[in-house]
């Protein structure tokens, strides 16, 4: 039986033609459990591909289309016949702007107030409310948060509260470059508390290779962070 879901296409089109990491039946892994394959890898959608029971595979192409493929697998995910089809790049940018933040309920924590304020670059960490956040690679993290006339505690600890750093969030400042020796790994879930204010944060962190615009904002849409694609759709989209 065949198991794809199409869930990425119309949230990151826009990136069409941006793309020159694939080819139209070439397609780039963006995730892969129980199967060899890293991110990053290509594959070639015209060719038949195994996946066993438990195997699951994210892949992306060239125009944009998500594919979620789960085992038991076995056919070609993108055949030639295919046609990629067309992007309306207002309409995609529009759906972008509207989904919402993944993992907030998830984490049982809403914002009070509604939505959060728009991200000023698609690299900065929102620590004023819960959720996913994104790096790539082994970036220094840099957190984002609100302005405040006087320099504010912060507070740093990871869910399981193995330890706790302490600092100062700087005056009229709406950002703050973490030490190297404060470490945010891969997966793992932290408390950021500026003035008194707690936030629960999932880092994920980005493979290094994925340097297109349209892999990204599709990992990051895959892992939660959401708010960071639409950030990131703004600067670059003309």
């Amino acid at each position: 039986m065949r198991h794809i879901v199409r869930s990425l296409g119309a949230a990151i089109a826009l990136f069409v033609g941006l793309a020159g990491a694939a080819t139209a039946n070439e397609l780039v892994v963006v995730e892969a459990k129980g199967i060899e394959l890293v991110p990053g890898a290509k594959v070639d959608g015209t060719k038949v591909l195994v996946l066993t029971a438990g195997q699951r595979l994210t892949l992306i192409a060239s125009d944009g289309r998500s594919l979620k493929l789960r085992g038991p697998y076995e056919e070609a995910p993108a055949p030639a016949q295919a046609g990629t089809g067309g992007a309306n790049v207002g309409d995609a940018l529009k759906n972008l702007m509207n989904q919402r933040v993944a993992g907030t309920a998830a984490l049982g924590v809403v914002r009070a107030g509604g939505e959060a304020a728009e991200l000023p670059d698609p690299w900065v960490l929102d620590v004023s409310r819960s959720g996913a956040r994104c790096l790539v690679g082994d970036a220094i993290p840099v957190l984002w948060g609100p302005r405040f006339a006087e320099a504010t505690a912060l507070a740093i600890e990871p869910a399981d509260r193995s330890w706790r750093a302490r600092g100062q969030w700087p005056a009229d400042s709406d950002r703050f470059a973490l030490p190297a020796r404060i470490p945010l790994a891969d997966g793992r879930g932290y408390v950021f508390d500026v003035g008194g204010n707690a936030a629960n944060v999932v880092i994920h962190r980005m493979p290094a290779s994925f340097s297109d615009p349209l892999l990204q904002a599709a990992w990051m849409i895959e892992k939660g962070c959401n708010d960071q694609a639409r950030a990131l759709a703004r600067a670059v989209a003309p």
